[in-house]
């Protein structure tokens, strides 16, 4: 399966910080299997690096799975608050898919870059 991401977490997850992929648990999402590998794709430079699946945990809401999980494991600022986290991620994801879909944090571990 190949996913965008932006440069930070990207950059985030080739340093081996951030290990938790936050997702909204649409059609795509929800197919992803213990073991699966994910190919990420840098949207600003294009390089891509894999990724094993280790854990697929399910949320109802995002705000539950930042309750959960926070700061850089889902390469996010050490100090950010659960609204904060939540809010931002309003920016990415409506809360009408997140009734609808729920949130999943995906564990992940890196492969390989390339």
């Amino acid at each position: 399966m190949q996913m965008g991401l932006y440069d930070q977490p990207f950059e985030a997850i080739k340093s081996g910080e951030k290990t938790i992929e936050v997702r909204l648990n649409d059609e795509k999402r929800s197919q992803l299997q213990i073991d699966d590998f994910i190919e990420f794709k840098n949207l600003t430079t294009g390089e891509t690096l894999k990724v094993k699946v280790l854990g697929l945990e399910k949320f109802t809401t995002f705000k539950e799975l930042f309750a959960k999980y926070s700061g850089s494991i889902i390469g996010a600022p050490e100090d950010e608050s659960i609204e904060e986290l939540d809010r931002e991620n309003q920016e990415i994801y409506s809360r009408e898919r997140e009734q609808k879909y729920g949130a999943l944090a995906i564990k992940i571990e890196k492969i390989t870059n390339s």
